[in-house]
């Protein structure tokens, strides 16, 4: 206990004293406030992708695909008696005409400009009409429908934004061909909104693909059916090859590298940049502890313990840098969160969302004050083993 209240009496002092003098102490907190400001901004797009992966995909819905790619683009299915039993497996939920809820789609890339002047890829998904059921509520349209055998589209609310003359009304060449955009749909921040709707008859046409399917979704009874169906898929030697995944878990191994990537290259920039933080804080720390290094050597004549102005010391430091942290996080919620940019995946266009939520404030304020004790080891160290003749005469 005496180490802990000389600790405190010191800190108290410490901190008089650093206010009374502020040009170090500021010095230390801009270095704080751009690394932790760096990191913050950096990891706010993994983040985003990864509210992105989470919106995308109901529960109650199958995705099968011919093997397990996760890119829907690659592989394909041309034997339509396959779809047709894949909707009389159990577990399949049905429309009032007891008609399967089985969509089968036709998902290609293609390359489009972006409004920021870049070309990237877009992905087109053809659709049949049964498509809407099957995802029902989870989607909202405005605008026109497009007609079946018509070069017409639907583009997402996230493509829109991001991909030049995607306005309803609007025309855009694909493939040479002009497509009328009739409409816009929204599915609430998904991976689907960065994408362009289609009817599949027209891009099967459009891509010489008759009759190719690149997945089929099948709407289950309830979550709890999914066992059952892919069971039956899987014993079933008609459909053999074809494999079955919940659609939430799809996505999210889809789009599960590119978060770890960009989680990666967050970190891997930080670090740099941590490094450069660390020479001038501890550059900072090291004037400010100079200039006050005779109070702390009367604070050592009248018995106060090395470890407890250690203690006291380390102690402001991480002080100063959460403090410095939680301005930045505040600032990034107010600025960043919600705020919406052009990304990209292995092979796709996303407009996705930044995030600032609990983990990233947590990592930017645990970074800050990482940054803080690692700078000021060394020149902490220095000053409390300074004889107290030298540090009282100044010399």
């Amino acid at each position: 206990m005496p180490i802990l209240r000389q600790a405190g009496a010191a800190l108290l002092l410490s901190l008089r004293m650093g206010l009374a003098n502020p040009r170090h102490m500021a010095l230390a907190a801009t270095g704080f406030l751009i690394a932790s400001g760096t990191l913050l901004g950096l990891l706010t797009i993994p983040e985003g992708i990864a509210r992105l992966a989470a919106r995308t995909g109901l529960p109650d819905i199958a995705v099968v695909t011919v093997g397990t790619s996760p890119n829907e683009a690659i592989g394909g299915m041309r034997n339509a008696e396959q779809i047709t039993l894949i909707g009389n497996l159990p577990g399949v939920a049905r429309q009032a005409d007891g008609s399967a809820l089985v969509a089968p789609q036709l998902v290609v890339n293609t390359n489009m400009l972006r409004r920021d002047g870049v070309r990237t890829n877009i992905v087109l998904r053809g659709i049949s009409p049964v498509f809407w059921e099957v995802l029902g509520h989870a989607v909202k349209t405005r605008g026109q429908p497009f007609g079946p055998g018509m070069s017409e589209l639907m583009a997402g609310a996230g493509a829109a934004r991001s991909f030049v003359r995607l306005d309803t009304g609007a025309q855009v060449l694909i493939r040479r061909t002009p497509w009328r955009i009739t409409g816009k749909f929204d599915t609430g921040g998904s991976l689907w909104d960065s994408e362009l709707w289609m009817d599949i008859g027209s891009l099967q046409d459009a891509w010489n693909a008759r009759g190719r399917v690149s997945t089929v979704w099948v709407k289950l009874d309830s979550p709890e059916s999914f066992e059952q169906f892919a069971r039956a898929l899987s014993q079933d030697p008609s459909l053999r090859g074809l494999e079955a995944i919940r659609q939430p878990d799809y996505y999210r191994f889809q789009i599960g590298f590119v978060y770890r990537y960009t989680s990666i290259a967050a970190w891997g920039v930080a670090l740099l940049l941590g490094l450069v933080a660390v020479l001038a804080i501890a550059n900072a720390s090291s004037m400010a502890l100079k200039a006050r290094r005779r109070e702390f050597a009367v604070l050592r004549a009248l018995g106060f313990h090395d470890m407890a102005l250690t203690l006291a010391l380390f102690v402001e430091v991480a002080l100063i840098a959460t403090l410095c942290a939680v301005v930045v996080v505040s600032l990034g919620w107010l600025v960043l969160d919600g705020y919406g940019v052009s990304s990209a995946t292995l092979s796709q266009a996303v407009r996705l969302q930044l995030r600032v939520g609990a983990a990233v404030a947590g990592w930017t304020i645990a970074y800050a004050i990482g940054l803080g004790l690692l700078a000021s080891a060394w020149p902490i160290r220095r000053l409390l083993r300074e004889p107290l003749a030298k540090s009282v005469v100044g010399l």
